[in-house]
């Protein structure tokens, strides 16, 4: 065998010599249009995993445009102790902001409608350190929230929601909640008295998502306190990680940090709480010690730690929860999944029918090459030989599609991007069709596609051999 081809193994080298039609001197139509399926499956698998991939993605850059990496909350009614929590946070390795915030529920009014609105207290030292916020704001000027505790509130609310209620920056709204703090006499009470007050709007926040802009107040933290009448407490502490994708293995060190406990102090807190029982045989006689009240409250206490400690998976859990961005938005990014599992199966079904065309490719060419067949059985060429042949012929021309498909595919998400495809954000939460190329997707519907070319080309090999060569014989006869 001469030109490049002979220094392939002779499997490989017979099967690229497949790709030539009876005229040698170019690819068979057969093959041509074998290729074009696979390349147009994979890139419209492409293009849809783009499409399904970058609304994930713009989804996850809203949320954190408003919302933190990670929420710290007091499994109590009340969180009083945040600021010394947050200071314990600020030391955590991987943390690189931490802020304290409200958020509640309520109703919003103007003028000319009522909706529903999530009000959010923010620290104005500490939010840019855990969000974007003040990119999101039209003026992006977080200082005009400052309240010096006379005249009405300022506050930012969502563009959407300034649409809604037809109200302009310098406009008045009403904010109303139905549960209010006892005052300052009762510690972390709360009555269903509806509380309300006037609030004056000075900007509004452009976060892209629909979800939020139609919603979102956001106003000091200070504010938000005396509001809601429930003194110095916050419904939760945010956290910002170095590494937003490190959430988990962050949870255990959030944890370990608030609540420090290892295995030694177990180990520690059983030997002395075994004193202390020894001690309480000892007071009913059974020895000569007594139990004093300070040996019964350090063992009650040192009980009550060992249980606290739920790393060893037995007794109430951490005083503490660690909520990431995921499990905040744990329904929103389940469905984007799930849609994007099942679309990418529905559209893989044109790369499966694609790939089995190769099946009639190749009993065509093992009818156009019968003569040379029965040549290779003749000298001596095994149905195996004649079979890891036509899987490599199959396989090739399968791969080089599944290249062209990918290379298209990037062309078609290339025109998405360069098109203002706009969509309705009260459908699809956002304006714009996003497009993103990860190349973990196209790795996916590359290898995946090669898988199912190779499947169909163990099938087609096994079809393609069962030619009789003594017909090939019988023409060269």
């Amino acid at each position: 065998m001469r030109g490049p081809l002979h220094r392939l193994p002779f499997s490989w080298a017979l099967g690229l010599s497949l790709f030539s039609g009876r005229r040698k001197s170019r690819v068979s139509a057969a093959t041509v249009v074998s290729i074009a399926g696979i390349a147009v499956g994979v890139a419209t698998l492409t293009a849809v995993m783009s499409v399904t991939g970058g609304f994930e993605d713009v989804f996850r850059d809203r949320i954190l445009g408003v919302y933190p990496h990670m929420v710290v909350m007091n499994r109590g009614d009340s969180f009083p102790e945040y600021q010394s929590v947050s200071e314990t946070l600020k030391r955590v390795p991987g943390v690189i902001g931490v802020a304290a915030s409200t958020y509640d529920e309520m109703m919003v009014s103007s003028d000319t409608g009522t909706s529903q609105a999530i009000v959010k207290g923010v620290d104005l030292e500490g939010i840019d350190r855990v969000s974007g916020l003040s990119s999101l704001l039209r003026g992006h000027d977080l200082s005009l929230l400052k309240w010096d505790g006379s005249g009405p509130v300022p506050v930012a609310i969502g563009c959407e929601l300034m649409s809604s209620l037809e109200v302009a920056p310098g406009g008045i709204i009403g904010l109303t909640t139905p549960i209010r703090g006892m005052g300052q006499g009762i510690s972390g009470g709360l009555v269903m008295t509806p509380r309300e007050a006037k609030f004056v709007v000075v900007d509004c926040v452009d976060s892209g998502f629909y979800d939020y802009d139609s919603k979102l107040v956001v106003m000091e933290l200070g504010a938000a306190q005396h509001f809601l009448d429930r003194g110095q407490i916050v419904r939760w502490v945010e956290v910002k990680l170095n590494d937003l994708f490190q959430t988990e293995s962050m949870k255990s060190e959030i944890l370990r940090a608030l609540q420090p406990y290892t295995i030694a102090g177990v180990a520690r807190d059983v030997i002395e709480l075994q004193k202390s029982v020894a001690g309480t045989f000892q007071a009913f006689g059974i020895g000569d010690g007594t139990l004093d009240p300070a040996s019964a409250s350090v063992m009650i206490q040192r009980a009550r730690r060992s249980l606290l400690y739920s790393d060893i998976g037995f007794g109430p859990v951490q005083n503490y929860r660690v909520l990431d961005w995921k499990d905040m938005n744990r329904n929103l990014f389940s469905a984007l999944r799930i849609q994007k599992v099942v679309i990418g199966l529905f559209f893989l079904i044109i790369v499966v029918v694609a790939a089995f065309n190769i099946v009639g490719t190749q009993l065509i060419v093992a009818r156009e090459r019968m003569k040379d067949i029965s040549t290779l059985v003749a000298l001596g060429a095994s149905r195996m030989q004649l079979w890891k042949v036509f899987v490599a012929h199959g396989f090739v021309m399968g791969c080089i599609g599944v290249l062209f498909g990918v290379g298209l595919g990037r062309a078609v998400v290339a025109v998405i991007n360069s098109i203002d495809f706009r969509l309705d954000a009260r459908v699809y939460m956002i304006s714009q069709l996003p497009a993103t190329l990860n190349w973990a997707d196209i790795a996916l519907v590359a290898f995946g596609s090669a898988a199912v070319v190779l499947l169909s080309c163990v099938f087609s090999s096994l079809r393609a051999i069962r030619i009789n060569p003594v017909d090939g014989l019988r023409r060269i006869v």
